[in-house]
């Protein structure tokens, strides 16, 4: 019975550190756009991708492997994590308290920011036992959160979006790609791995997270005029779990020498409190949820093309000097199409960085191993 209500805790554990401000935010703008098949393209993916992490490396000692390989990209994708909450935070509570002074316009959202980072770090100090344990309390409080909610804004919730839905046949394999592929640098899900009894925490995992998300749907289409308090508390106990778990993964980094290098890199992120409110500025009213769309460029092509070309399951890229330019390149020349693809409507557009990565990794496969150590080049 340990063992299994161990197992049920990693998931639970895994279900908050995933529970960030992409499903507590984008399923919203996917149901405004495209409806229900909006969410499910969201969805799907999102969960058979993290559900199918614990499956698909099964052994702890593959999991040991990739992080001890690719710890660097992989702390960066927790720092990413972090500053992405960080604008969030700001962009939130902007949104939120829009008849404030000018001077608390500007204070309070990166006030919010940075207790939420503060309270982050000191919660980065605990140990894998107090961790389950307030896993399980802010999932719990979600839960009376999702009930305190309940169900009125099914009604606001259509098939259809104001967008039309041939749109989302070109977006939905780039959101595919992204969450089917993106698990493979989260820290945090490696950490349960090891640390599960069973692989089958991931499975937990999977429908725990799967309520998360129907939640965010049901809380923004509330029939309430304004985000009630209760939501915005789930909001920001699960923000500060992700980032507390992110954070405590930058501070035990085996990637990271110098304890003075770890401290500065966890006040990283909040460099990001500092876009929506140069955003705002600009008056632009769309501004914000643009930059909110910026950010998945992230998720949706420079952490999948590095888990495409150098981590396989294929003959990876072996890293060198000339392999990481390459790959620079690849992505300053693919992001102007998730410009015009995610906001500029040219949606079509985003078929041609995803082919092009997934016809690379196929043909990269099927192309003879050459003994030379140009391989080492890629």
């Amino acid at each position: 019975m340990r063992s299994v209500f161990s197992t049920i805790a990693w998931g639970v554990f895994c279900a908050c550190s995933w529970t960030w401000c992409i499903g507590m935010y984008l399923p919203v703008i996917m149901v405004d756009r495209f409806g229900i098949p909006g969410f499910l393209v969201f969805a799907v993916p999102n969960v058979i991708g993290c559900a199918g992490f614990g499956y698909v490396l099964a052994r702890r000692a593959r999991s040991g492997a990739m992080v001890q390989r690719h710890g660097a990209a992989m702390l960066a994708f927790s720092l990413v994590a972090v500053a992405y909450h960080m604008f969030f935070i700001t962009f939130l509570l902007g949104e939120l308290f829009v008849e404030l002074t000018p001077r608390q316009e500007a204070f309070v959202p990166i006030a919010g920011a940075i207790v939420v980072l503060t309270a982050g770090m000191l919660l980065s100090l605990a140990g894998d036992r107090q961790w389950l344990v307030i896993a399980a309390a802010v999932y719990v409080f979600s839960l009376i959160a999702f009930g305190i909610i309940g169900f009125g804004g099914w009604e606001r919730i259509g098939m259809s979006g104001r967008l039309e839905p041939g749109r989302l046949v070109w977006l939905a394999p780039v959101v595919s790609i992204g969450f089917l592929l993106c698990p493979y640098l989260d820290l945090t899900f490696h950490r349960a791995l090891r640390r599960s009894p069973s692989r089958h925490a991931f499975a937990v995992f999977g429908v725990t997270f799967a309520v998360m998300i129907v939640f965010t749907c049901f809380l923004w289409f509330s029939p309430r005029p304004a985000l009630p308090w209760v939501g915005l508390a789930h909001i920001a106990a699960q923000t500060i779990f992700t980032v507390g778990a992110h954070l405590r993964e930058v501070r035990v980094s085996a990637a990271l020498g110098r304890p003075a290098v770890k401290v500065l890199l966890m006040f990283l992120p909040l460099i990001a409190v500092a876009a929506y409110p140069a955003a705002r500025a600009a008056a632009d009213a769309m501004a914000g949820e643009e930059l909110y769309l910026r950010f998945l460029v992230c998720y949706g092509l420079v952490f999948p093309a590095y888990v495409l070309l150098f981590m396989g399951p294929w003959r990876p890229w072996r890293f060198s000097p000339r392999t990481l330019l390459a790959f620079a390149a690849v992505i300053v020349l693919l992001a102007p199409l998730y410009e015009l693809g995610f906001i500029g409507g040219t949606t079509w557009l985003l078929a041609v960085p995803v082919g092009g990565l997934v016809l690379w990794a196929v043909v990269r496969q099927l192309v003879p191993r050459r003994a030379a150590p140009s391989e080492e080049h890629g």
